[in-house]
């Protein structure tokens, strides 16, 4: 089992960049929306600021929702890496949590559920 977690170490990794990607995305959207803000008192279109104001609020919320994912992602993978027991738990956490992620974090999930309840796995991250 343990080419099983070598590859759920790397799935992690990529998983964690992915969504850091995402993340610093939508921080750039959420500045973007944030200048119509602040030079909205030149547009002609009524309204505009408030739509833009909830946009970057929405942008900048989910982006660091992405980014605090990614985050304990990376931790998780580095905890793998070191055969810690806890990070097998956080695993077996942030996998029920990507369960609700279609597509990618189902199948993450599913994987990481398969590998970390797997006995082998256990003891190896018990010792």
């Amino acid at each position: 089992m343990a080419p099983h977690v070598d590859f759920l170490i790397r799935l992690f990794r990529f998983w964690a960049a992915f969504n850091a990607i995402i993340g610093v995305s939508l921080s750039a959207f959420a500045c973007a929306a944030a200048t119509i803000v602040v030079t909205g008192a030149r547009l002609e279109a009524p309204g505009t600021e408030v739509a833009a104001g909830v946009t970057t609020a929405t942008f900048a919320a989910v982006a660091v929702a992405a980014l605090v994912w990614a985050g304990a992602h990376a931790v998780c993978a580095g905890g793998l890496a070191a055969r810690r027991a806890w990070a097998r738990n956080g695993a077996l956490v942030l996998a029920v949590l990507n369960l609700l992620l279609l597509p990618f974090g189902t199948a993450l999930g599913l994987y990481t559920i398969w590998v970390a309840l797997h006995e082998d796995v256990r003891h190896a991250f018990e010792n």
